[in-house]
């Protein structure tokens, strides 16, 4: 996919995500449970527009700011790339499908963590309908499990990429 495909689609999902956390706000209470401990509880307490604020800000920033790293890396030069089999993945006919699969990676983990995000938002709204207000330890392992696994599957990717060569 190209660059400003990659970029148009994240700006799509991020939209989507926006509009999710602002349409679903409605469903929170003034004053919404953020935090919580150990135990399930809330201990950290926010405005409804507060929350909403943080989250569509944090969904951008995030995310912006792994695209921006990613997209910078072109820019640091070889000898800070530290991929296997570095001088066959940086030689002149494959080093512009190397650092385009290296940003296309960093497109797919910003829409990853956009996802996560989407999540916590989903599990904040579902504790603050509960009463008391709680968050199980089950719906933390259902976020935070799912995005674990394809953090793992996406840093498998990366490292199978340039692990294989050629024959």
């Amino acid at each position: 996919m190209s660059r400003s495909r990659s970029y148009i689609l994240i700006l799509i999902v991020w939209a989507i995500f926006a509009g999710y956390v602002a349409v679903s706000a409605g469903h929170l209470p003034e004053r919404v449970a953020t935090h919580f401990g150990a135990s399930g509880l809330p201990n950290g307490w926010m405005t409804r527009a507060g929350h909403v604020q943080f989250t569509i800000v944090f969904g951008l920033l995030i995310p912006a700011f792994v695209l921006g790293v990613f997209a910078s890396i072109r820019g640091f030069g070889d000898r800070w790339l530290n991929i296997p089999h570095k001088d066959y993945w940086l030689a002149p006919e494959r080093r512009q499908e190397t650092y385009d699969f290296i940003q296309s990676q960093g497109t797919w983990f910003a829409g990853l963590f956009i996802l996560f995000l989407a999540g916590i938002h989903y599990s904040i709204l579902a504790a603050n309908t509960r009463t008391p207000v709680s968050l199980p330890v089950a719906d933390v392992c259902w976020i935070a499990g799912p995005y674990l696994i394809a953090t793992i599957i996406w840093v498998a990717i990366f490292i199978i990429h340039f692990y294989r060569k050629a024959a």
